[in-house]
């Protein structure tokens, strides 16, 4: 027993509440540490496979940091407490989500509008304001490519916050 300014206090009941801080630090640091780390290892994934090793530490390395955090807090972490308010953390919904999650910006910002011609390199893109055969298989393959890229994110979120869920509870 500790005596306090109130009495005395029981040693069994501090115990149990420094047990649920530590769980309840536990609750944030882990998803916050993958919100930190998942998104920028999907970034230089896309730069490694678009770039080579030798653009990690350039320019394009640092823009795609940049964006996937901010794709991360404006879709991710919404997305997380959803999947996590349902009870659906799992390797394969972060795995997924991440996917998603990666995809869903370009293909909001990839629609023609009002553009009438697009070429990229000797590829047409998009021609009289509508994709091309070769604009269609170029989209697929950048919408593979960055789904890809989001899914190793998904995993490196899951490799971080599994502790949450395959922990028994204190």
């Amino acid at each position: 027993m500790i005596l306090s300014m109130h009495g005395l206090l029981d040693i069994s009941r501090m115990r149990g509440n420094t047990m649920l801080q530590g769980k309840m630090n536990r609750t944030l640091l882990y998803p916050i540490c993958g919100f930190l780390i998942a998104p920028p290892i999907g970034a230089l994934t896309w730069v490694v496979l678009n770039g080579g090793i030798g653009e990690i530490f350039g320019i394009i390395a640092t823009l795609a940091i940049i964006v996937s955090w901010v794709i991360s807090a404006v879709i991710g972490i919404p997305t997380y407490c959803l999947l996590k308010a349902i009870g659906c953390i799992s390797l394969r919904s972060l795995t997924l989500g991440g996917a998603l999650i990666s995809v869903t910006p370009w293909l909001l910002l990839s629609f023609p509008g009002g553009t009438t011609r697009s070429v990229v390199g000797q590829t047409i893109i998009i021609e009289n304001g509508s994709y091309t055969t070769a604009g269609l298989l170029y989209q697929a393959k950048l919408l593979l490519g960055f789904g890809f890229c989001g899914a190793v994110s998904g995993i490196v979120f899951w490799l971080v916050v599994r502790q949450l869920v395959t922990r028994p509870s204190i």
